[in-house]
């Protein structure tokens, strides 16, 4: 889908990133001074994360429309997809977490540390993946 002579995904890949790494800043701040606020804006940070990521996915998926069916640079997608779809699961287990137990940082503090800790090897992965498709298979690039 194109908005302003512009594929969509691209425009929203951005929130998801920030907003789960601050998550986790704000949480590793929390640990260190042990200031409430830290931890509250830290879950709030991961909520809206979860949330921009399914917008980004879906923008995503509506973008890879754009490329014809039989465009052997559909198969470098997958990949692409596979890490989001891993991210949004362990964010959202990170959300459903926070949800359950609020003193996860107190009773399950290496397990929660330990999702995050891959939530952010999975989402180097998935940005990674995402900027070989631009700029190695010119994905969403004007010619």
């Amino acid at each position: 889908m194109i908005l302003f002579g512009h594929p969509l995904h691209p425009m929203t890949v951005h929130f998801p990133i920030a907003l789960f790494l601050l998550g986790v800043l704000l949480t590793l701040v929390y640990l260190r001074r042990g200031q409430p606020e830290y931890d509250r804006f830290a879950f709030l940070s991961l909520m809206l994360s979860e949330l921009a990521a399914l917008v980004a996915s879906l923008t995503g998926l509506l973008d890879q429309n754009l490329l014809a069916f039989d465009d052997p640079r559909r198969q470098a997608v997958n990949p692409h997809i596979t890490a989001a779809v891993a991210l949004l699961v362990v964010n959202g287990l990170l959300v459903y977490m926070r949800l359950k137990w609020p003193d996860v940082l107190v009773r399950r503090r290496a397990a929660y540390l330990g999702l995050m800790a891959a939530g952010t090897a999975v989402l180097l992965a998935t940005a990674w993946l995402g900027g070989e498709l631009v700029y190695r298979w010119q994905v969403g690039v004007q010619p």
